[in-house]
């Protein structure tokens, strides 16, 4: 590697890195998500070890973070002679499966119907579950989703069909000001990695997959904590600019293939 490549990717990790919020555990998801996604793919100790070290990743922080998605029953370790192989266990796959969608879909197409519900003033609202379910609070008491994602609807007033307009106010209830600041900062981050490839910089197999996990992951914390329904469609959000740039850099970083990883790892 030479001084510039290497001054290149160093500071593209920093970048990538610089909010400090990122658990092990976390990434080590992104990591198996991203790169071993069918049930036979296996990654080594030893490329785990060299991928996570130069994220910045200490090996007892690692060593720990497997522990705790083997005991959450996140992935498989199995021996290979004196080598330890880990794989997504059937329950990762299926974790995997379910938000493969919503962190690679290259476009996101807002609802065609919606649900409006109006919850019981007088009675309490499990509002996680509304959220995981694809809701967002828009007024005290009231929710806007998909109307085609299952709910049980028994306890609350319903409103559906199509949206004439989107007011202005609605806008900035459904894309509040924190997930827009997320986005917006992770399009100003992602700026050092066009300006390095730009550049003329051209990253080793190992730095490609390291990449790639830290751009999956920044955007896939995002993606995943905002409910199912789009805001890619709302004018004052910048959602849908993350997304294209992600999806650009994701296809300058091609998925290197596990054989060639381990190759190098070995």
């Amino acid at each position: 590697m030479t001084d510039t490549s290497r001054h290149h990717f160093e500071n593209i990790v920093q970048e990538l890195t610089s909010s400090g919020s990122s658990r092990t555990w976390s990434i080590l998801v992104t990591i198996f998500g991203d790169l071993a996604q069918n049930p036979n793919d296996k990654i080594s100790g030893p490329l785990l070890s060299s991928l996570t070290q130069l994220i910045g990743i200490k090996p007892q922080a690692m060593r720990v973070a497997l522990h705790r998605l083997r005991y959450d029953g996140w992935i498989i370790t199995e021996k290979s002679g004196r080598t330890s192989k880990h794989r997504l266990s059937e329950y990762g796959l299926i974790q995997s499966v379910i938000a493969s969608p919503k962190i690679y879909a290259r476009t996101a197409t807002p609802p065609e119907s919606w649900r409006i519900i109006i919850t019981n003033p007088d009675a309490s609202v499990d509002e996680k579950t509304l959220v995981i379910r694809g809701y967002r609070k828009i007024l005290s008491g009231v929710y806007i989703g998909d109307r085609t994602v299952l709910l049980d609807t028994s306890d609350f007033l319903t409103l559906e069909g199509d949206l004439l307009s989107i007011p202005e106010w609605l806008q900035s209830a459904i894309a509040d000001e924190a997930s827009v600041g997320e986005y917006s900062r992770l399009i100003g981050m992602l700026v050092t990695v066009e300006r390095a490839l730009n550049d003329g910089y051209a990253p080793t197999i190992t730095e490609t997959a390291v990449l790639r996990t830290l751009i999956v992951h920044d955007w896939r914390r995002i993606v995943l904590r905002q409910p199912d329904l789009s805001l890619e469609f709302l004018q004052k959000n910048p959602s849908a600019q993350c997304r294209k740039t992600v999806w650009e850099l994701l296809e300058r970083l091609e998925r290197p293939p596990l054989e060639a990883l381990e190759m190098v790892a070995t």
